[in-house]
């Protein structure tokens, strides 16, 4: 499994590989460094091999404290792969989800929202 961080312009957090529960202790570390590092931060998914949904909660806690801290997290690219694959299986983008969360995962504009 595979990590790494980019501070250019902002920050760019790499997940790569098996985020699982398994992995949760690394994948936590590594949102945290970029959290405190940079604003904005963006996390890229798109090498994630495996995804649960312990994995998503992370994401869904991290976008809301760095919210709380005024930081804006977001994605690289729309989640898809594993990623996009457990979030369809846990109902994160059914079609009577909140806007809201449908665009923080499929990256999309917001216009009535400070962070996307």
């Amino acid at each position: 499994m595979a990590a790494s961080q980019e501070e250019a312009s902002g920050g760019t957090i790499s997940l790569d590989g098996v985020r699982t529960i398994r992995t949760a202790e690394q994948s936590h570390a590594l949102l945290l460094e970029a959290l405190r590092a940079a604003s904005p931060v963006s996390v890229d998914c798109s090498n994630t091999t495996e995804a649960d949904l312990s994995f998503v909660q992370m994401l869904l806690s991290a976008r809301k404290s760095a919210a709380a801290c005024g930081k804006c997290l977001t994605f690289a690219q729309p989640a898809d792969g594993a990623l996009g694959g457990i979030l369809t299986r846990g109902g994160f983008l059914r079609a009577d989800s909140p806007a809201s969360e449908r665009q923080f995962w499929l990256k999309s504009e917001v216009a009535d929202e400070k962070h996307s």
